[in-house]
């Protein structure tokens, strides 16, 4: 399945993430952490895995089976080689979020971090809508660019000029507006400020509240 991500080196996204100005890696795992903590995770289901950064804060005596999908075949062999650990509760899904054919494993969380941006919110949502019965929570994190760059600046920016044709800026209100027409209840949110200037943003949805 083609998509501009398949051409991303898994070491220099991480690279680039971990840079000190950019600093994503680092707070995208602690606030995985969090996501698990403040939610049943039972079932969890994570889209856009990459290398799997945040399943070391998997608690395997809370945690049956953690479904980690991702468009990149190679993210997802590296996900099996650094969490061998979690065979038995680790499954590994190559897939297409946006496929008419995929659908969503039954979980209790489903977190979906800086994976919105890279989808559109309306066919995310369009997505979610189609698997909404076997959803319980929704926690995903998007990006505040605040007038900068998508990509933050670091030495490896330009590797991730091919992402350019499928990236949406998101605002929070407005996909806080089209989770709630969706029929998903606003249950928390929560900002993170980066050090150039970018925030994350934090943002849970209940499937089951009406």
């Amino acid at each position: 399945m083609f998509n501009p991500w398949n051409k991303i080196d898994l070491e220099i996204y991480e690279q680039h993430m971990a840079d000190h100005e950019v600093y994503q890696l680092q707070e995208l795992n602690q606030i995985t952490k969090e996501q698990l903590a403040d939610n049943d995770c039972t079932y969890v289901g994570i889209c856009g895995i990459a290398g799997g950064n945040g399943l070391e804060n998997i608690n395997i005596t809370d945690t049956n089976r953690i479904f980690a999908m991702d468009i990149n075949a190679n993210y997802l062999n590296t996900c099996r080689k650094r969490y061998s650990h979690l065979e038995g509760r680790l499954e590994l899904i190559h897939c297409d979020l946006l496929s008419g054919e995929f659908t969503l494993p039954a979980t209790t969380l489903l977190i979906c971090n800086l994976i919105i941006e890279y989808l559109g919110e309306v066919p995310f949502l369009d997505m979610l809508n189609r698997n909404k019965a076997k959803i319980g929570v929704v926690s995903c994190v998007i990006q505040k660019n605040n007038r900068n760059s998508f990509v933050s600046a670091s030495n490896f920016a330009s590797h991730f000029d091919p992402l350019q044709p499928i990236h949406n800026n998101i605002n929070e209100d407005r996909l806080k507006s089209i989770f709630n027409a969706h029929g998903f209840t606003s249950i928390k949110q929560k900002n993170y400020d980066l050090p150039n200037g970018k925030e994350l943003v934090r943002m849970d949805f209940d499937c089951s509240r009406k």
